[in-house]
């Protein structure tokens, strides 16, 4: 049996283990409009009452992650996020888009950091977390709180000068040492991701209130710890963490468990696959 065939096989049988039709959007490169155009073809004019969006994405544009969900809303009735592996950042965004997300026992959601698309030397681009420079600053301004503590206590101690004279000389000391820092956090990036960062909070609270099923101040919540409380972009949002933050998660059944496994080969695959399937019965 060739890759085609296979292929063909593991997500017909998916689509039956799970009793509904299954949209796979199984992603190498990061999401872009392309992308949406591609999810809007294999729609064509099909509504469904319940639809599953196989996910698989380490990231990508979140504003074609806004659209495909909101694209997938006019197609249907209820809308379920399942995700094998991974589904990261604009991914991540997709799958809280969703009335509820499925997940495997070692899937994985992440931060929803906002991707910004950055030219390197030599004419390579990529993407890149907007909250890269933020984090380093907070880390900045840990570092200076520190150092003009510890600054300040070995002027007094060592010196004998007055409070206000060894404060004075304890800020020059941290200006001059983390000045230099500082500087190099280009004012207008820091403008420019801070907005990037904005734009998917706000696409983030939208898809969660058109859900109905949280309120303002949870959406906010919610997003806000997905934004900025973590760490670094690859950081794991797993299962257990994915239901501390009221996320509507749940693992596949028992009787779905081998049909995932046989879609893991396909989640390497060198193209992007973009699949419309439905079950044998039609679909629920």
């Amino acid at each position: 049996m060739n890759d085609t065939a296979q292929r063909q096989k593991d997500f017909a049988q998916f689509a039956a283990a799970r009793g509904r039709p299954a949209l796979f959007l199984i992603l190498q490169q990061p999401l872009d409009a392309d992308h949406l155009l591609l999810v809007r073809a294999a729609l064509a004019d099909r509504h469904f009452p319940e639809l599953d969006l196989v996910v698989h994405c380490h990231g990508g544009s979140i504003h074609t992650a806004y659209q495909i969900v909101a694209l997938l809303r006019l197609h249907c009735s209820t809308l379920i996020a399942v995700v094998p592996l991974r589904a990261k950042s604009a991914g991540t965004l997709l799958a809280i888009g969703a009335d509820r997300i499925v997940m495997d026992e070692i899937a994985e959601l992440g931060p929803l950091d906002t991707q910004i698309y950055e030219e390197r030397p030599g004419g390579k681009g990529e993407f890149t977390s907007a909250l890269n420079p933020f984090k380093a600053l907070e880390q900045l301004q840990t570092y200076s709180l520190e150092t003009l503590d510890l600054a300040m206590r070995l002027i007094v101690r060592r010196s004998g000068l007055d409070l206000d004279t060894s404060l004075r000389a304890a800020i020059e000391f941290v200006r001059a040492t983390t000045g230099p820092l500082l500087a190099q956090l280009e004012a207008e990036k820091l403008g420019e991701y801070s907005r990037a960062l904005s734009i998917g909070e706000e696409y983030g609270k939208r898809l969660l209130r058109r859900s109905g099923e949280w309120d303002e101040e949870k959406a906010s919540t919610l997003i806000q710890r997905l934004v900025h409380d973590y760490p670094t972009h690859e950081y794991v949002i797993d299962y257990a963490e994915a239901l501390d933050l009221g996320l509507p998660v749940e693992l596949f059944a028992s009787h779905e468990r081998a049909a995932v496994l046989n879609l893991y080969p396909h989640l390497a695959s060198p193209d992007d696959l973009i699949e419309l399937v439905q079950p044998p019965s039609g679909g629920r």
